[in-house]
């Protein structure tokens, strides 16, 4: 295989919000951990600003923080009977996102609503999908599902950089040599390709990386070395173009609690290895080759990923 070259530039196309919105994916919100019954919190979001609390089931509930009335941020508001109360005029709305009561008695317009995201609680993160609804489930570790593995989830905090760009590591098999001195890691033959993700797996006698991207903002794995297992999930929200916040997880097996620092050890190195890379890539697509043909595949995945713009 020779030189992979484009026509297209993914960084004109993806490097800023167009019409066509942000990709329709799983982003994290929070740590699930902070969300507690009662509390409200408000989070830069794709451009705009959410809210998220629990409802009376403890289920994660993320909307719109601007009220439709004159635009205060609901985030400084309380949840009083169930509901998401305006801190300006009380104005309130409910899970569906519909104005369900105002203190004055006037009639509720029609219009009274604020959009309400798909939302669901995994891996010690609050998520919330950006669209109407969701196109695929929440993100999966490969090999893992919650209650069989110990886990705990971590922020990372803003970054300047978009999401998808970080994520072209899951498939940047080079860099596990160049950047972070991995000699045994290993590229497999082929990688598949889905509407909403795109998995691996590379396997031998003496190791197992199984690692799986799901939309264009998660790399999740699932690693084997020395005959220990261990399972990590990188994830970003576009809070605006070139700006993200980070959340990672690790895990081991239940019971092996005991080694999660061993593993976060393991991840604080890669994502400083990582970081001054990124921190100041001027990304672009540029001139692949052979041994680029799986990040080749992966940009064209993200050209063609569906997008959705929210309300602002």
């Amino acid at each position: 295989m020779g030189v992979v070259s484009s026509k297209t530039s993914l960084a004109q196309q993806h490097h800023t919000a167009t019409d066509a919105g942000f990709h329709r994916s799983w982003y994290p919100l929070c740590l699930a951990r902070d969300l507690a019954a009662g509390k409200v919190i408000g989070r830069d979001f794709l451009g705009t600003r959410v809210v998220a609390y629990r409802d009376a089931a403890g289920k994660p509930v993320v909307q719109s923080a601007w009220c439709p009335h004159l635009g205060a941020d609901l985030s400084v508001g309380q949840i009083v009977d169930g509901r998401l109360r305006c801190a300006y005029h009380h104005w309130s709305f409910d899970g569906s996102g519909a104005c369900a009561y105002i203190p004055t008695g006037d009639k509720i317009p029609s219009a009274a609503r604020i959009f309400t995201y798909p939302a669901e609680e995994a891996w010690g993160l609050v998520w919330a999908f950006n669209g109407e609804r969701a196109d695929f489930p929440v993100p999966r570790i490969p090999g893992a599902e919650p209650d069989t593995i110990d886990h705990q989830a971590n922020e990372r905090g803003e970054r300047p950089w978009d999401t998808w760009v970080a994520v072209s590591n899951g498939v940047d098999f080079q860099h596990l040599r160049t950047l972070h001195g991995l000699p045994a890691a290993s590229m497999p033959e082929e990688i598949a390709v889905e509407a909403g993700g795109i998995e691996f797996k590379v396997e031998s006698p003496y190791h197992l990386q199984h690692g799986r991207i799901t939309g264009t903002n998660v790399f999740a794995q699932h690693l084997r070395m020395g005959g220990q297992d261990m399972f990590m999930l990188f994830s970003g929200a576009p809070i605006a173009p070139n700006r993200s916040s980070g959340f990672f997880v690790v895990g081991v097996p239940k019971g092996q609690g005991e080694r999660l620092p061993q593993v976060r050890a393991m991840v604080d190195k890669l994502n400083e290895e990582d970081a001054p890379v990124l921190n100041t890539i001027r990304f672009r697509r540029g001139l692949l080759t052979a041994s680029d043909r799986h990040l080749a595949r992966y940009f064209r995945y993200v050209e063609e990923f569906p997008c959705f713009l929210p309300p602002v």
